[in-house]
């Protein structure tokens, strides 16, 4: 759960570092969670695709409070985290340093998919496999 005015680490190649929630785009909820557009302003930033004091669209990547999934499984990350989006809606950086959750598996998000370094997979939709064993000799005789 991201309210207004919560700081998000920009986890993309964009040059900004931190970014503040101002406003959100497609509901009239006061949160905004995984997958959601939100209006951002830069406070901190290096380089010029993004520079301090502007605002930019992005979306949420990652955030402390659990996702809960319909399926029954829950996660959460170790912090608040977005990727800035042009005003098209392609991400403004060519690589993101976060591993996208299974949500972002749909058409809208082929782009930002696309710019996900080497080494970050995605969270699997199935529950982990469980294997049962009483011990390193389980199952000889």
């Amino acid at each position: 759960m991201i309210p207004k005015g919560a700081f998000l680490k920009v986890v993309d190649n964009s040059g900004a570092r931190l970014a503040q929630v101002i406003g959100s785009y497609g509901h009239m909820g006061q949160f905004g969670h995984i997958g959601d557009v939100v209006k951002v302003a830069i406070k901190d930033a290096r380089g010029e695709k993004a520079p301090q004091g502007t605002m930019k669209k992005a979306v949420i990547v990652e955030t402390k409070f659990p996702t809960h999934r319909k399926n029954g499984s829950h996660f959460c990350y170790t912090r608040n985290a977005c990727v800035l989006l042009s005003e098209k809606g392609t991400p403004v950086g060519n690589r993101v340093r976060s591993m996208l959750s299974y949500e972002f598996f749909k058409p809208r998000w082929k782009r930002l998919r696309w710019a996900v370094g080497p080494g970050f997979t995605a969270f699997s939709s199935s529950p982990p496999m469980v294997v049962l064993a009483e011990g390193p000799r389980a199952g000889r005789k």
